[in-house]
């Protein structure tokens, strides 16, 4: 028999323009899964930190990346798929993050855009 969707796994993820995610890269998210109460108060349920990128998974609608916490905490599955409500607990709304970008390599660009400029500045004309 069949299976309905296979699961296809990627070490790459686009999340931006110019942004892509390989494994061993630190990153931050944002976003995540929410609990709504009765009384409509929206609970954050998201995992919070920087976390280690290890590969990327697609199974019909579904897409997740499977991550490790950067501090040593144990394996996370940060949804990045549509905005579903939880099949299994009622009031559960599974959100996607949002990568907010790599950590640690602003300084590595910034730093690269300088010496950039200092080559500019000393080929210019007398």
């Amino acid at each position: 028999m069949a299976r309905r969707h296979e699961r296809q796994v990627a070490l790459e993820y686009r999340y931006g323009k110019r942004g892509v995610l390989r494994p061993g890269d630190r990153f931050r998210a944002t976003g995540g899964p929410v609990y709504v109460t009765d009384d409509s108060r929206k609970l954050p349920m998201a995992e919070r930190g920087v976390f280690i990128f290890h590969r990327y998974c697609v199974c019909g609608a579904a897409r997740w990346i499977e991550a490790f916490r950067a501090n040593g905490g144990g394996f996370v599955l940060l949804w990045v798929g549509p905005a579903v409500r939880s099949r299994t607990i009622e009031n559960l709304r599974r959100r996607p993050y949002r990568i907010t970008g790599k950590v640690g390599e602003g300084r590595q660009a910034s730093l690269s855009r300088k010496k950039h400029q200092r080559v500019n500045r000393t080929r210019r004309g007398p």
